[in-house]
């Protein structure tokens, strides 16, 4: 990752609200000098392609949000990922032609060249929020209320992050703006710069996986989680611990960041958090059920957004419903939100799928898994009367997924791996064992784009 100069955002935030009153009334400008033409860019669930009058977007909401953009003919994308109050500010980035990425205006006479009276006209508005009150058609009541429209699926998205949050991933101090790329690294790799969670247990979990007997492969992960959130002393005797929030932020970072740019390590990452801890931490739901129903329907929330707002990676895009949507109307809402069935679950040629292909079925199976297990751990609560509301809550949140993947294919309660309790004896005997990784290729997500060279299947608008 590249370290953008917080004086450089303090400058242009003062300036900025100084020069651009008018365009501050209804949210934040993001301005992007000197991108050349065809350039794709994207912010939240929007993307388009540049053209000579695009510098940038203006009515901002008060939110989480990730601009980014990508070359024409490229792979890598970079971006910045901030965070929009009540009060409008001017956020301006430049594009470096040497090292190809957006980064602080290198002159403080770009800001007077690109002055006010120059920018309402040539800014173009964030159109998200139009959706605001329109529900993904068909309406289909029976789509949480978090599915229903654009905007709510974004804030279903990124709840949890928050500046703090954006520090502690990306390892950057008193900035307005933490830039991102397809080539950062964890930190614990060579060229790193993002800070994970769990990194360790994932090498732990990876070990027993593969050289463990049945038992120590199937192990709880709750306790790996309660630790995190407990008081720990870190290798140079600092107390420090982490909130819930830390959790569900990382992995909502890591999946959008791995699916709008491409990267590799947040990729693994929402892949180990989902695969080797969330999905295996069986009695997280007595001890933190918020957390766990929270972990549950964020998880919920990226499949369906990797559903139905996403582009594909291959060429049957052509012929989806994000492409069929965009046809007929090219402010469409990426895909649709019907409940119609797909033949065998969520599309294979989605970026999260596509990325490491195997992770698919791995993912179904540790939902078989995950289902047979809570049933049993809320079972052993008691009855609903003698569980707490947020107890209860998890298990709606787990039935409101197998809900939505039933109807696109996968049944998680049939199958010879998904018994249910009390259907017979040694249930730990049907425990489906994630597979090594090692043996996949890691490839760069590649999308495809349409002839104006958009990204097909996200929400786009007319140049």
């Amino acid at each position: 990752m590249h370290t953008s100069n917080p004086k450089s955002s303090g400058h242009q935030r003062a300036l900025g609200n100084a020069s651009l009153p008018g365009c501050l009334e209804n949210g934040d400008v993001f301005r992007t000098l000197g991108l050349p033409d065809n350039f794709i860019i994207g912010l939240d669930a929007m993307a388009m392609t540049t053209s000579k009058s695009l510098s940038g977007f203006c009515d901002i909401p008060p939110g989480v949000h990730l601009l980014w953009v990508q070359q024409p003919d490229g792979v890598s994308r970079c971006g910045y990922w901030f965070v929009t109050g009540s009060q409008g500010m001017v956020r301006i980035k430049e594009w470096d032609v040497y090292n190809e990425v957006l980064q602080e205006p290198s002159q403080s006479e770009v800001f007077q060249k690109h002055s006010a009276e120059s920018a309402p006209l040539a800014l173009h508005p964030y159109t998200l929020h139009a959706h605001r009150g329109k529900p993904l058609t068909p309406l289909n009541n029976t789509l949480p209320s978090w599915a229903r429209s654009p905007t709510a699926l974004w804030n279903a998205l990124t709840s949890a992050i928050s500046n703090h949050s954006l520090s502690r991933i990306t390892g950057k101090r008193d900035v307005s703006e933490y830039l991102v790329d397809s080539m950062d690294s964890a930190r614990d790799t060579h060229r790193g710069e993002s800070t994970f969670l769990f990194t360790q247990d994932f090498r732990d979990l990876q070990v027993l996986d593969l050289s463990g007997s049945l038992k120590s492969r199937v192990v709880d992960t709750s306790a790996r989680i309660q630790a995190l959130l407990a008081n720990t002393t870190d290798n140079s005797n600092q107390s420090s611990s982490f909130s819930e929030q830390d959790i569900l932020a990382e992995l909502q970072f890591t999946l959008l960041t791995g699916t709008h740019l491409g990267s590799p390590a947040c990729l693994d990452q929402w892949w180990n958090l989902t695969l080797k801890m969330i999905l295996r931490a069986y009695n997280l739901a007595v001890s933190h059920p918020r957390l766990t129903r929270d972990l549950l329907q964020i998880l919920h929330a990226q499949l369906f957004y990797n559903e139905n707002y996403v582009g594909s990676s291959s060429s049957s895009a052509s012929s989806s419903k994000a492409a069929q949507a965009d046809a007929a109307d090219h402010h469409h809402l990426g895909g649709g939100g019907g409940d119609h069935a797909a033949a065998d679950g969520p599309s294979r040629d989605r970026p999260i799928f596509q990325y490491k292909p195997r992770n698919r079925e791995k993912l179904r199976e540790a939902l078989v898994e995950y289902g047979r297990r809570l049933t049993q751990v809320l079972q052993g609560l008691g009855g609903s009367a003698a569980r707490r509301p947020e107890q209860e809550a998890v298990g709606q949140a787990f039935e409101e997924l197998e809900t939505w993947l039933w109807r696109r294919g996968w049944d998680l309660r049939g199958g010879s791996h998904s018994r249910r309790p009390g259907r017979g004896k040694d249930d730990d005997d049907d425990v489906q064992v994630p597979d090594s990784d090692e043996d996949e290729d890691e490839q760069p997500v590649v999308v495809e784009l349409d002839e104006k060279g958009r990204e097909k299947g996200l929400i786009s608008f007319r140049d």
